[in-house]
Protein backbone atom coordinates (compact mmCIF):
# COMPACT_ATOMS: atom_id res chain seq x y z
CA UNK A 1 0.00 0.00 0.00
CA UNK A 2 1.39 3.46 -0.92
CA UNK A 3 0.97 6.30 1.53
CA UNK A 4 0.40 9.06 -1.09
CA UNK A 5 -0.69 11.74 1.37
CA UNK A 6 2.34 11.08 3.49
CA UNK A 7 4.65 11.49 0.49
CA UNK A 8 2.87 14.69 -0.58
CA UNK A 9 3.11 16.19 2.90
CA UNK A 10 6.77 15.21 3.14
CA UNK A 11 7.55 16.75 -0.24
CA UNK A 12 5.55 19.91 0.54
CA UNK A 13 7.37 20.33 3.86
CA UNK A 14 10.76 19.96 2.18
CA UNK A 15 9.84 22.44 -0.60
CA UNK A 16 8.39 24.92 1.92
CA UNK A 17 11.43 24.74 4.19
CA UNK A 18 13.83 25.06 1.27
CA UNK A 19 11.92 28.03 -0.14
CA UNK A 20 11.74 29.82 3.22
CA UNK A 21 15.43 29.14 3.70
CA UNK A 22 16.27 30.66 0.35
CA UNK A 23 14.10 33.71 1.05
CA UNK A 24 15.69 34.14 4.50
CA UNK A 25 19.18 34.07 2.97
CA UNK A 26 18.06 36.59 0.29
CA UNK A 27 16.64 39.01 2.89
CA UNK A 28 19.99 39.02 4.64
CA UNK A 29 21.64 40.19 1.40
CA UNK A 30 19.16 43.10 1.07
CA UNK A 31 19.90 45.88 3.58
CA UNK A 32 16.43 47.46 3.21
CA UNK A 33 14.55 44.39 4.54
CA UNK A 34 15.66 44.46 8.15
CA UNK A 35 12.35 43.65 9.79
CA UNK A 36 11.22 41.25 7.05
CA UNK A 37 14.40 39.18 7.29
CA UNK A 38 13.68 38.36 10.94
CA UNK A 39 10.04 37.57 10.24
CA UNK A 40 11.06 35.26 7.40
CA UNK A 41 13.79 33.73 9.55
CA UNK A 42 11.25 33.03 12.31
CA UNK A 43 8.84 31.45 9.84
CA UNK A 44 11.70 29.34 8.41
CA UNK A 45 12.68 28.10 11.89
CA UNK A 46 9.02 27.26 12.66
CA UNK A 47 8.76 25.31 9.39
CA UNK A 48 11.89 23.37 10.29
CA UNK A 49 10.47 22.58 13.73
CA UNK A 50 7.16 21.46 12.21
CA UNK A 51 9.07 19.32 9.69
CA UNK A 52 11.09 17.79 12.54
CA UNK A 53 7.90 17.11 14.52
CA UNK A 54 6.34 15.50 11.45
CA UNK A 55 9.35 13.17 11.05
CA UNK A 56 9.46 12.49 14.82
CA UNK A 57 5.77 11.59 14.99
CA UNK A 58 6.16 9.30 12.01
CA UNK A 59 9.23 7.52 13.48
CA UNK A 60 7.54 7.22 16.90
CA UNK A 61 4.47 5.56 15.35
CA UNK A 62 6.67 3.16 13.38
CA UNK A 63 8.80 2.42 16.46
CA UNK A 64 5.74 1.65 18.62
CA UNK A 65 4.27 -0.44 15.81
CA UNK A 66 7.42 -2.59 15.47
CA UNK A 67 7.95 -2.81 19.26
CA UNK A 68 4.42 -4.08 19.83
CA UNK A 69 4.88 -6.76 17.18
CA UNK A 70 8.22 -7.86 18.69
CA UNK A 71 6.75 -8.08 22.19
CA UNK A 72 3.69 -9.97 20.94
CA UNK A 73 1.24 -7.37 22.23
CA UNK A 74 -2.03 -6.55 20.58
CA UNK A 75 -1.40 -3.43 18.50
CA UNK A 76 -3.23 -0.34 19.78
CA UNK A 77 -5.09 1.66 17.19
CA UNK A 78 -3.32 4.95 16.31
CA UNK A 79 -5.00 8.33 16.07
CA UNK A 80 -6.82 8.73 12.76
CA UNK A 81 -4.99 12.05 12.31
CA UNK A 82 -1.50 10.55 12.64
CA UNK A 83 1.34 11.59 10.45
CA UNK A 84 1.01 8.59 8.12
CA UNK A 85 -2.65 9.24 7.39
CA UNK A 86 -5.80 7.17 7.13
CA UNK A 87 -4.29 4.54 4.84
CA UNK A 88 -1.74 3.56 7.50
CA UNK A 89 -4.51 3.53 10.10
CA UNK A 90 -6.48 1.08 7.93
CA UNK A 91 -3.43 -1.15 7.70
CA UNK A 92 -3.01 -1.07 11.50
CA UNK A 93 -6.68 -2.01 11.97
CA UNK A 94 -6.28 -4.96 9.62
CA UNK A 95 -3.09 -6.15 11.34
CA UNK A 96 -4.71 -5.66 14.72
CA UNK A 97 -7.54 -8.02 13.78
CA UNK A 98 -5.12 -10.61 12.41
CA UNK A 99 -2.88 -10.50 15.49
CA UNK A 100 -5.90 -10.76 17.79
CA UNK A 101 -7.08 -13.81 15.84
CA UNK A 102 -3.61 -15.41 15.97
CA UNK A 103 -3.26 -14.65 19.70
CA UNK A 104 -6.68 -16.13 20.48
CA UNK A 105 -5.85 -19.25 18.47
CA UNK A 106 -2.52 -19.61 20.26
CA UNK A 107 -4.25 -19.14 23.62
CA UNK A 108 -6.88 -21.73 22.73
CA UNK A 109 -4.23 -24.17 21.54
CA UNK A 110 -2.24 -23.65 24.74
CA UNK A 111 -5.26 -24.31 26.97
CA UNK A 112 -6.18 -27.32 24.84
CA UNK A 113 -2.63 -28.63 25.12
CA UNK A 114 -2.50 -28.01 28.88
CA UNK A 115 -5.85 -29.71 29.42
CA UNK A 116 -4.90 -32.69 27.25
CA UNK A 117 -1.55 -33.11 29.02
CA UNK A 118 -3.07 -32.92 32.50
CA UNK A 119 -6.01 -35.16 31.62
CA UNK A 120 -3.72 -37.80 30.16
CA UNK A 121 -3.66 -41.06 32.09
CA UNK A 122 0.05 -41.32 31.34
CA UNK A 123 2.61 -39.25 33.17
CA UNK A 124 4.35 -36.69 30.93
CA UNK A 125 7.64 -34.97 31.81
CA UNK A 126 9.72 -32.60 29.67
CA UNK A 127 13.27 -31.74 30.74
CA UNK A 128 16.40 -30.16 29.25
CA UNK A 129 19.96 -31.44 28.90
CA UNK A 130 20.76 -30.32 32.47
CA UNK A 131 17.87 -32.36 33.83
CA UNK A 132 15.75 -29.33 34.76
CA UNK A 133 12.05 -30.15 34.45
CA UNK A 134 10.23 -27.78 32.08
CA UNK A 135 6.83 -29.48 32.31
CA UNK A 136 5.27 -32.21 34.44
CA UNK A 137 1.59 -33.18 34.35
CA UNK A 138 -0.80 -34.26 37.11
CA UNK A 139 -0.45 -38.00 36.43
CA UNK A 140 3.32 -37.85 36.79
CA UNK A 141 3.01 -35.86 40.03
CA UNK A 142 0.55 -38.41 41.42
CA UNK A 143 2.84 -41.27 40.42
CA UNK A 144 5.74 -39.69 42.29
CA UNK A 145 3.84 -39.00 45.53
CA UNK A 146 2.60 -35.55 44.43
CA UNK A 147 5.95 -34.16 45.53
CA UNK A 148 7.10 -31.01 43.63
CA UNK A 149 9.90 -32.07 41.30
CA UNK A 150 12.36 -29.66 39.71
CA UNK A 151 15.09 -31.93 38.36
CA UNK A 152 15.13 -35.55 37.18
CA UNK A 153 18.02 -36.27 39.57
CA UNK A 154 15.38 -36.25 42.32
CA UNK A 155 14.00 -39.48 40.83
CA UNK A 156 16.92 -41.32 42.47
CA UNK A 157 14.76 -41.31 45.62
CA UNK A 158 12.42 -43.73 43.84
CA UNK A 159 15.05 -45.73 41.93
CA UNK A 160 18.76 -44.90 41.81
CA UNK A 161 19.06 -46.02 38.18
CA UNK A 162 16.11 -43.97 36.88
CA UNK A 163 17.92 -40.58 36.37
CA UNK A 164 20.77 -42.31 34.48
CA UNK A 165 18.34 -44.12 32.19
CA UNK A 166 16.40 -40.91 31.49
CA UNK A 167 19.59 -39.00 30.61
CA UNK A 168 20.90 -41.82 28.45
CA UNK A 169 20.00 -42.00 24.76
CA UNK A 170 20.67 -45.74 24.49
CA UNK A 171 17.16 -46.89 25.44
CA UNK A 172 14.15 -45.22 23.89
CA UNK A 173 11.76 -47.46 25.84
CA UNK A 174 12.25 -49.47 29.01
CA UNK A 175 10.44 -50.87 32.07
CA UNK A 176 11.67 -50.18 35.58
CA UNK A 177 10.48 -50.63 39.18
CA UNK A 178 10.09 -47.68 41.56
CA UNK A 179 9.31 -47.45 45.26
CA UNK A 180 6.62 -44.80 45.80
CA UNK A 181 4.81 -44.34 49.13
CA UNK A 182 6.34 -47.64 50.32
CA UNK A 183 4.62 -49.35 47.40
CA UNK A 184 6.49 -51.19 44.66
CA UNK A 185 5.33 -50.09 41.19
CA UNK A 186 6.33 -51.17 37.69
CA UNK A 187 6.41 -48.34 35.15
CA UNK A 188 6.92 -48.32 31.39
CA UNK A 189 8.86 -45.34 30.01
CA UNK A 190 9.07 -44.05 26.44
CA UNK A 191 11.25 -41.04 25.62
CA UNK A 192 11.95 -38.81 22.60
CA UNK A 193 14.19 -35.83 21.94
CA UNK A 194 13.27 -32.60 20.17
CA UNK A 195 14.58 -29.09 19.72
CA UNK A 196 12.58 -25.96 20.60
CA UNK A 197 13.90 -22.44 20.07
CA UNK A 198 17.44 -23.80 19.88
CA UNK A 199 17.04 -25.70 23.16
CA UNK A 200 17.44 -29.49 23.28
CA UNK A 201 14.61 -31.09 25.25
CA UNK A 202 13.44 -34.61 26.00
CA UNK A 203 9.80 -35.61 26.48
CA UNK A 204 9.11 -38.71 28.58
CA UNK A 205 5.80 -40.58 28.88
CA UNK A 206 5.34 -42.78 31.95
CA UNK A 207 2.73 -45.50 32.35
CA UNK A 208 2.04 -47.42 35.56
CA UNK A 209 1.72 -51.01 34.32
CA UNK A 210 1.60 -52.69 37.74
CA UNK A 211 -2.09 -53.58 37.36
CA UNK A 212 -1.62 -54.97 33.85
CA UNK A 213 1.38 -57.02 34.98
CA UNK A 214 -0.55 -58.28 38.01
CA UNK A 215 -3.42 -59.47 35.78
CA UNK A 216 -0.99 -61.22 33.44
CA UNK A 217 0.76 -62.76 36.45
CA UNK A 218 -2.53 -64.06 37.85
CA UNK A 219 -3.51 -65.57 34.51
CA UNK A 220 -0.08 -67.16 34.17
CA UNK A 221 -0.36 -68.68 37.64
CA UNK A 222 -3.81 -70.08 36.88
CA UNK A 223 -2.46 -71.77 33.74
CA UNK A 224 0.61 -73.04 35.60
CA UNK A 225 -1.48 -74.51 38.39
CA UNK A 226 -3.75 -76.22 35.88
CA UNK A 227 -0.76 -77.87 34.19
CA UNK A 228 0.87 -78.87 37.50
CA UNK A 229 -2.39 -80.32 38.82
CA UNK A 230 -2.92 -82.31 35.64
CA UNK A 231 0.63 -83.70 35.50
CA UNK A 232 0.94 -84.58 39.18
CA UNK A 233 -2.46 -86.25 39.25
CA UNK A 234 -1.47 -88.36 36.24
CA UNK A 235 1.58 -89.58 38.15
CA UNK A 236 0.10 -89.89 41.62
CA UNK A 237 -3.09 -91.82 40.77
CA UNK A 238 -1.32 -94.93 39.33
CA UNK A 239 1.21 -94.78 42.13
CA UNK A 240 -1.54 -94.77 44.71
CA UNK A 241 -3.33 -97.70 43.02
CA UNK A 242 -0.09 -99.69 42.84
CA UNK A 243 0.73 -98.96 46.47
CA UNK A 244 -2.64 -100.23 47.64
CA UNK A 245 -2.34 -103.34 45.43
CA UNK A 246 1.05 -104.22 46.85
CA UNK A 247 -0.20 -103.45 50.34
CA UNK A 248 -3.10 -105.89 49.86
CA UNK A 249 -0.69 -108.65 48.70
CA UNK A 250 1.37 -108.43 51.86
CA UNK A 251 -1.43 -108.13 54.40
CA UNK A 252 -3.77 -110.65 55.95
CA UNK A 253 -6.58 -109.41 58.17
CA UNK A 254 -4.97 -106.00 58.14
CA UNK A 255 -1.65 -107.49 59.31
CA UNK A 256 1.48 -108.61 57.48
CA UNK A 257 1.42 -112.21 56.32
CA UNK A 258 3.22 -114.77 58.48
CA UNK A 259 6.81 -115.88 58.10
CA UNK A 260 5.69 -119.29 56.95
CA UNK A 261 4.52 -117.69 53.75
CA UNK A 262 7.33 -115.19 53.24
CA UNK A 263 10.70 -114.27 54.61
CA UNK A 264 9.74 -112.19 57.63
CA UNK A 265 12.49 -109.58 57.18
CA UNK A 266 11.51 -109.04 53.58
CA UNK A 267 7.88 -108.88 54.55
CA UNK A 268 8.48 -106.28 57.26
CA UNK A 269 10.77 -104.14 55.07
CA UNK A 270 8.34 -104.32 52.17
CA UNK A 271 5.38 -103.54 54.38
CA UNK A 272 7.09 -100.51 55.90
CA UNK A 273 8.28 -99.34 52.51
CA UNK A 274 4.83 -99.63 50.99
CA UNK A 275 3.35 -97.85 53.95
CA UNK A 276 5.86 -95.04 53.49
CA UNK A 277 4.95 -94.81 49.82
CA UNK A 278 1.30 -94.69 50.77
CA UNK A 279 1.96 -91.87 53.25
CA UNK A 280 3.91 -89.97 50.63
CA UNK A 281 1.10 -90.40 48.14
CA UNK A 282 -1.34 -88.97 50.66
CA UNK A 283 0.98 -86.01 51.18
CA UNK A 284 1.20 -85.40 47.47
CA UNK A 285 -2.56 -85.67 47.17
CA UNK A 286 -2.98 -82.99 49.82
CA UNK A 287 -0.44 -80.82 48.01
CA UNK A 288 -2.30 -81.21 44.73
CA UNK A 289 -5.60 -80.57 46.48
CA UNK A 290 -4.29 -77.21 47.73
CA UNK A 291 -3.42 -76.26 44.15
CA UNK A 292 -6.83 -77.45 43.01
CA UNK A 293 -8.61 -75.25 45.55
CA UNK A 294 -6.77 -72.20 44.24
CA UNK A 295 -7.41 -73.11 40.64
CA UNK A 296 -11.08 -73.83 41.20
CA UNK A 297 -12.01 -70.70 43.10
CA UNK A 298 -15.78 -70.44 42.56
CA UNK A 299 -17.22 -67.54 40.64
CA UNK A 300 -18.54 -64.83 42.96
CA UNK A 301 -22.28 -64.65 43.63
CA UNK A 302 -23.08 -60.94 43.67
CA UNK A 303 -25.64 -59.53 46.07
CA UNK A 304 -26.19 -56.30 47.95
CA UNK A 305 -25.24 -56.55 51.61
CA UNK A 306 -24.28 -54.23 54.44
CA UNK A 307 -20.53 -54.30 54.87
CA UNK A 308 -21.12 -53.56 58.55
CA UNK A 309 -22.47 -57.12 58.82
CA UNK A 310 -19.07 -58.44 57.74
CA UNK A 311 -17.32 -56.19 60.26
CA UNK A 312 -19.60 -57.40 63.04
CA UNK A 313 -18.80 -60.99 62.10
CA UNK A 314 -15.07 -60.25 62.20
CA UNK A 315 -15.38 -58.67 65.66
CA UNK A 316 -17.30 -61.68 66.92
CA UNK A 317 -14.83 -64.21 65.47
CA UNK A 318 -11.72 -62.55 66.92
CA UNK A 319 -13.16 -61.03 70.11
CA UNK A 320 -11.52 -63.55 72.46
CA UNK A 321 -8.18 -63.45 70.65
CA UNK A 322 -8.10 -59.65 70.71
CA UNK A 323 -8.76 -59.68 74.46
CA UNK A 324 -6.18 -62.39 75.08
CA UNK A 325 -3.46 -60.60 73.12
CA UNK A 326 -4.52 -57.10 74.23
CA UNK A 327 -5.03 -55.95 70.64
CA UNK A 328 -6.98 -52.75 70.11
CA UNK A 329 -9.35 -52.95 67.12
CA UNK A 330 -10.48 -49.66 65.60
CA UNK A 331 -13.28 -49.64 63.01
CA UNK A 332 -14.34 -46.58 61.01
CA UNK A 333 -17.27 -47.22 58.69
CA UNK A 334 -18.28 -43.67 57.81
CA UNK A 335 -21.09 -44.28 55.32
CA UNK A 336 -22.73 -47.53 56.43
CA UNK A 337 -23.52 -48.30 52.78
CA UNK A 338 -24.23 -51.55 50.98
CA UNK A 339 -21.70 -53.36 48.84
CA UNK A 340 -22.53 -55.29 45.68
CA UNK A 341 -20.25 -58.33 45.93
CA UNK A 342 -19.97 -61.92 47.12
CA UNK A 343 -20.43 -61.64 50.88
CA UNK A 344 -18.74 -64.96 51.68
CA UNK A 345 -15.69 -64.09 49.60
CA UNK A 346 -15.37 -60.61 51.11
CA UNK A 347 -15.69 -62.10 54.59
CA UNK A 348 -12.93 -64.64 53.80
CA UNK A 349 -10.79 -61.83 52.41
CA UNK A 350 -11.20 -59.80 55.62
CA UNK A 351 -10.42 -62.88 57.76
CA UNK A 352 -7.19 -63.44 55.81
CA UNK A 353 -6.09 -59.83 56.29
CA UNK A 354 -7.04 -59.70 59.98
CA UNK A 355 -5.21 -62.98 60.62
CA UNK A 356 -2.05 -61.58 59.01
CA UNK A 357 -2.41 -58.35 61.00
CA UNK A 358 -2.72 -60.28 64.28
CA UNK A 359 0.49 -62.16 63.53
CA UNK A 360 2.22 -58.91 62.53
CA UNK A 361 1.49 -57.12 65.85
CA UNK A 362 2.55 -59.99 68.11
CA UNK A 363 5.73 -58.21 69.17
CA UNK A 364 4.27 -54.69 69.28
CA UNK A 365 4.17 -53.01 72.68
CA UNK A 366 0.80 -51.42 71.95
CA UNK A 367 -0.76 -53.66 69.26
CA UNK A 368 -3.39 -51.98 67.13
CA UNK A 369 -5.40 -53.00 64.06
CA UNK A 370 -7.66 -50.58 62.22
CA UNK A 371 -10.29 -51.06 59.53
CA UNK A 372 -11.50 -48.03 57.56
CA UNK A 373 -14.35 -48.10 55.03
CA UNK A 374 -14.88 -45.14 52.71
CA UNK A 375 -16.80 -44.46 49.51
CA UNK A 376 -15.22 -42.30 46.81
CA UNK A 377 -16.64 -41.83 43.30
CA UNK A 378 -19.01 -44.80 43.67
CA UNK A 379 -16.11 -47.01 44.73
CA UNK A 380 -15.78 -48.72 48.11
CA UNK A 381 -12.35 -48.51 49.71
CA UNK A 382 -11.39 -50.89 52.52
CA UNK A 383 -8.13 -50.25 54.36
CA UNK A 384 -6.79 -52.74 56.90
CA UNK A 385 -3.78 -51.39 58.81
CA UNK A 386 -1.59 -52.53 61.68
CA UNK A 387 1.35 -51.16 63.64
CA UNK A 388 3.28 -54.40 63.49
CA UNK A 389 6.72 -55.44 62.29
CA UNK A 390 6.13 -54.44 58.66
CA UNK A 391 7.40 -56.13 55.51
CA UNK A 392 10.85 -55.66 53.98
CA UNK A 393 11.17 -54.40 50.40
CA UNK A 394 12.62 -57.72 49.23
CA UNK A 395 9.64 -59.66 50.57
CA UNK A 396 7.01 -57.07 49.58
CA UNK A 397 7.23 -57.82 45.87
CA UNK A 398 6.48 -61.54 46.38
CA UNK A 399 3.76 -61.58 49.03
CA UNK A 400 0.97 -62.27 46.50
CA UNK A 401 2.84 -65.15 44.84
CA UNK A 402 1.17 -68.55 45.56
CA UNK A 403 2.87 -70.64 48.28
CA UNK A 404 5.42 -67.90 48.99
CA UNK A 405 5.73 -67.43 52.75
CA UNK A 406 8.27 -66.34 55.34
CA UNK A 407 6.34 -67.99 58.21
CA UNK A 408 7.43 -71.32 59.65
CA UNK A 409 3.93 -72.79 59.52
CA UNK A 410 2.52 -70.60 56.76
CA UNK A 411 0.95 -71.99 53.60
CA UNK A 412 1.51 -68.97 51.37
CA UNK A 413 -2.05 -69.23 50.04
CA UNK A 414 -3.98 -66.59 52.00
CA UNK A 415 -2.81 -63.42 50.26
CA UNK A 416 -2.87 -65.01 46.81
CA UNK A 417 -6.42 -66.19 47.46
CA UNK A 418 -7.31 -62.68 48.65
CA UNK A 419 -5.91 -61.15 45.48
CA UNK A 420 -7.83 -63.59 43.34
CA UNK A 421 -11.05 -62.62 45.15
CA UNK A 422 -10.46 -58.94 44.42
CA UNK A 423 -9.48 -59.69 40.83
CA UNK A 424 -12.74 -61.60 40.31
CA UNK A 425 -14.61 -58.57 41.68
CA UNK A 426 -12.87 -56.34 39.09
CA UNK A 427 -11.15 -54.45 41.89
CA UNK A 428 -7.60 -53.91 43.06
CA UNK A 429 -5.57 -54.56 46.20
CA UNK A 430 -2.38 -52.69 47.13
CA UNK A 431 -0.01 -52.93 50.04
CA UNK A 432 2.16 -50.32 51.74
CA UNK A 433 4.59 -51.27 54.44
CA UNK A 434 7.54 -50.00 56.43
CA UNK A 435 9.67 -52.22 58.58
CA UNK A 436 9.01 -51.74 62.30
CA UNK A 437 6.21 -49.28 61.53
CA UNK A 438 3.39 -51.38 60.14
CA UNK A 439 1.51 -52.51 57.07
CA UNK A 440 -1.60 -51.29 55.28
CA UNK A 441 -3.66 -53.21 52.72
CA UNK A 442 -5.92 -51.07 50.51
CA UNK A 443 -8.82 -52.70 48.69
CA UNK A 444 -10.81 -50.87 46.02
CA UNK A 445 -14.02 -52.44 44.73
Amino acid sequence: MNFNKYHIKLLASIVLSSTLGAIAIWTFTNQDLVISRYIVLLIWVLSILLFFKYIYDTSRIMKDFISNIQEGDIISLPNTKNALGKEFNSLICSLNKQIKTISLKKEEQYHLFSTAVNQSGSGIIVFDTEGSIELINKSANNLFSKKPLNNINEFSEYNKELPKKLKSNKEQSFIISIQSNNELLRIAIHQNQFKLNGKHLKVVSIQNISTELDKEELEAWKKLMHVITHEIMNSVTPMKTLAYSLFDIFKFENKPKSLTQFDQVQIDDTFLGLKAINNRVNGLMKFVESYRKLYKIPNPVFNNFMIQDVLDEIKSLYKEEFLEKNIHLEINNENQKTLFADKNMITQLMINLIKNAIEAVEKSSNPKISIAITNVDHQTNIIVSDNGSGISEDVLKDIFVPFYTTKTNGSGIGLYYSKMIIYMHKGSINVKSEENKGTSFSIHI
